[in-house]
């Protein structure tokens, strides 16, 4: 699927993600969350989940993680969407994503490679995310096909 960011005056619109001292741009709201909370999984041993508030008077999220029904770490904030001056591009987003969580690590990669058995029709992996959850193990996919 091929989707326009850009309009006719020439205006991209993009999130920016704020997370201990970096700043990056990215297209959607779901790909800046999802930046988000793998910055923060990235620093954290153990988590129950997320937080996310939507502060509607500057339009802002703020992500931090769970655990134990309190706020833990650092939060990151995404600003946006604000309109970026560039000429009109195309993103082609042609990936998946499949995730998968098992007790160890070893239980999640053969549960990808069970999957993969079953899924000839996958033509391409772009990427492989990981991170450790309080349900386990979680190994998330990227793909095409």
């Amino acid at each position: 699927m091929a989707t326009s960011t850009g309009d006719a005056g020439g205006c991209a619109m993009v999130y920016r993600v704020e997370y201990k001292g970096e700043d990056i741009e990215l297209a959607t709201l779901d790909a800046a969350l999802d930046t988000a909370r793998t910055a923060i999984a990235n620093d954290l041993d153990l988590f129950d989940g997320w937080a996310v508030d939507h502060d509607d008077d500057v339009n802002d999220w703020f992500v931090q993680a769970v655990r134990n029904g309190r706020r833990v770490g650092s939060t990151a904030v995404i600003i946006g969407p604000e309109r970026k001056h560039a000429a009109p591009t195309v993103v082609e987003e042609w990936e998946r994503r499949v995730s998968f969580i098992g007790a160890d690590p070893a239980e999640a990669f053969a549960m990808a490679a069970q999957w993969l058995e079953r899924h000839p029709e996958v033509e391409a992996l772009g990427d492989v995310g990981w991170h450790h959850t309080a349900a386990g193990h979680q190994l998330r996919i990227y793909y095409r096909g």
